[in-house]
């Protein structure tokens, strides 16, 4: 973004008012003062809570201290009818009241186990709820099954309910719940327990959610055993991964929460939101709350908030052969974390190309210093983001103060 320092106040005035799409989230905020100028407007331009209008594009910003998330969103209540399943209902199983529903059913699940041994697919946009976590229990022990649920449409939502995969693994693909649309969106998953072996949700889609949902590794899961929590493939909208606990086992090594790789002919766009996830006592260190192994896309806005993780074995945030000119901006608020590897709490390894914006806030790290053969690649210092020192040129990532909100 170019930087104009020669700009113009047209306007000054305070109190509520008709919001320009998109506003920031939550109630618009009170535009202290409108002003003009030729370019994109830079952080010595004006104060916060000013509009800008570029005469050059007529575009219009508004100013605020750094980027603010989207909310996290309801979940949609089902429009259509309710399908009982139990040994007692109409339906016995999950695959023939799936067969008997149309778009917008609930599929409700009674209180007791259900095994499946072959993946159910899922091709209508249906709710499927339980009766809570530990309650309602879908259960597969067969390796056998790729995919427990293999989703390929929009609007479906799983909810309330235990998912265990509980096998010792061996093909190394296996996924409790595999989205496989990349134009899907309403995908939501709720308040569900995620017992895993390899991979607990895959997510080839344009938009999700995560929300409430403890992830735990199957008590018949190999060990030591390489595995993820989320899996992202492509995601091109406002994603979201908000609120879920999570703990490591099976090595000191073995368990990443979130991972994106393998993007292919995905892509990676839009706004993606990790936000108040938190490591519960593990037996064994976390590798890494995040890592990223590939980056094909463009302006893609990453929030790292309020998250916190207990042990670590390597970096919490790993960006591995880094392109940071996928980024719009990375945003590091609130968050506790241990940098017992002396990385930083994003780390930069093994390669890097380009630049983006970060913003950080109100982060805790236990160690605040860097590893032999690693530094800081934020201009100021900081321990918010590392480098490993064999990388060149060195990355440098400036550490913003203020972020001009497109408005149009």
């Amino acid at each position: 973004m170019s930087h104009n320092t020669n700009y113009t106040i047209m306007s000054k005035f305070s109190g509520s008012r008709k919001c320009c799409k998109p506003c920031p989230p939550g109630p618009c905020p009170p535009v202290t003062s409108v002003l003009t100028g030729v370019g994109a407007p830079g952080c010595e331009t004006g104060e916060s809570g000013d509009m800008y209008i570029d005469l050059s594009t007529g575009h219009m910003y508004y100013k605020l201290t750094a980027p603010v998330p989207p909310a996290v969103r309801p979940i949609p209540s089902p429009s259509g009818n309710t399908l009982l399943v139990g040994s007692g209902q109409t339906y016995t199983n999950i695959e023939d009241a799936l067969a008997a529903a149309n778009d917008g059913d609930r599929i409700l699940l009674d209180a007791e186990t259900f095994t499946i041994n072959s993946t159910i697919n899922v091709n209508k946009s249906v709710t499927i709820e339980g009766q809570g976590k530990g309650a309602t229990k879908v259960i597969t022990t067969s390796n056998t099954v790729i995919s427990m649920f293999n989703v390929t449409v929009s609007n479906v939502v799983f909810k309330d309910m235990s998912l265990i995969q509980n096998f010792v693994s061996t093909a190394t693909v296996e996924t409790v719940i595999y989205v496989n649309n990349t134009s899907a969106t309403g995908i939501y998953v709720h308040n569900c327990e995620i017992s895993v072996c390899e991979f607990g949700i895959s997510l080839r889609a344009a938009e999700f959610q995560i929300t409430n949902c403890d992830f735990i590794y199957s008590p018949d899961a190999g060990i030591p055993n390489n595995y993820r929590y989320i899996y992202i493939l492509n995601t091109s909208g406002q994603s979201i991964i908000n609120n879920n606990t999570f703990v490591s086992t099976a090595g000191p090594t073995s368990c990443s929460f979130i991972i994106i790789t393998n993007i292919g002919a995905g892509t990676l766009q839009g706004t993606l939101v990790i936000s108040n996830n938190s490591q519960l006592s593990s037996p064994d260190p976390l590798r890494h709350l995040l890592v990223m192994e590939e980056y094909s896309g463009s302006d893609f806005k990453l929030y790292i908030i309020n998250n916190t993780t207990l042990s670590e074995s390597n970096a919490p945030v790993l960006l591995y052969n880094a392109n940071l000119n996928l980024f719009t901006f990375i945003s590091v608020e609130g968050n506790s974390v241990q940098n017992t590897a002396g990385k930083g709490l994003i780390a930069i390894d093994f390669n890097s190309t380009g630049t983006t914006a970060i913003f950080s806030s109100n982060n805790t790290l236990a160690n605040e210093s860097f590893a032999p053969d690693w530094e800081s690649a934020t201009n100021p210092l900081s321990f918010i983001v590392g480098y490993r020192t064999s990388i060149s040129p060195a990355p440098e990532l400036p550490l913003e103060n203020c972020y001009w909100l497109p408005l149009l």
